[in-house]
């Protein structure tokens, strides 16, 4: 699958929101004598095209990556551990969709959390962040991320979406594959078990 590739979607920190197929491989049209193309750019735009500030061409973005784990979760919750997938493409190692939608949520959480160096991806090199004592422990919520290292890019306090990771991190935190399947997705997601179905 390519979603699951790491040469394609499969980011270290997350799903991609372009193939990184498209550095080598850009996807390009010819429309009334103008050459118009689609490059993988994994961090900021290199365009003024949809206003030039945001860029869906590379980089990776909380709200996608959060509906195909929740999506992933309900297909779970029909298919079981009965369904298993390669993830990563090519490694040979075959996962429930659980288990995929886990990995992603690690890749997700691995952008905010510390390295052996005490840096963290989504501070890139601002060394402000990364070393000041003052400031290095306070995470800020960016708009989206590098596809490639996980720096934080655009708005630096999108606490809407991107605070999503901490949900993510307390769903794994707590659910547990069984309980998915005995209680169904819906009612995780609710937080509360699903009512009984009405008899007829």
């Amino acid at each position: 699958s390519k979603m699951l590739d790491e040469n394609e979607f499969f980011g270290a920190y997350g799903i991609r929101s372009i193939s990184k197929y498209h550095a080598e491989h850009p996807f390009v049209i010819n429309v009334g004598g103008r050459e118009h193309r689609v490059d993988y750019l994994p961090a900021e735009s290199d365009s003024g095209l949809f206003g030039g500030n945001s860029n869906w061409r590379g980089p990776v973005w909380m709200p996608i990556n959060v509906l195909l784990i929740r999506a992933m979760l309900v297909y779970y919750g029909y298919y079981g551990n009965d369904f298993k997938v390669e993830c990563p493409t090519g490694s040979g190692r075959m996962m429930t969709l659980f288990e995929v939608a886990q990995e992603i949520t690690n890749r997700l959480a691995g952008i905010f959390l510390s390295d052996k160096d005490g840096r963290r991806p989504v501070y890139g090199g601002t060394e402000k962040f990364q070393t000041d004592p003052h400031w290095k422990d306070y995470i800020l919520f960016y708009e989206y991320f590098h596809g490639d290292n996980g720096a934080g890019i655009g708005a630096s306090h999108q606490t809407g979406w991107t605070g999503m990771i901490g949900k993510l991190i307390q769903l794994f935190g707590t659910m547990t594959p069984d309980a998915l399947l005995e209680s169904g997705a819906a009612a995780i997601f609710a937080g509360k078990e699903e009512p009984a179905a009405a008899s007829i």
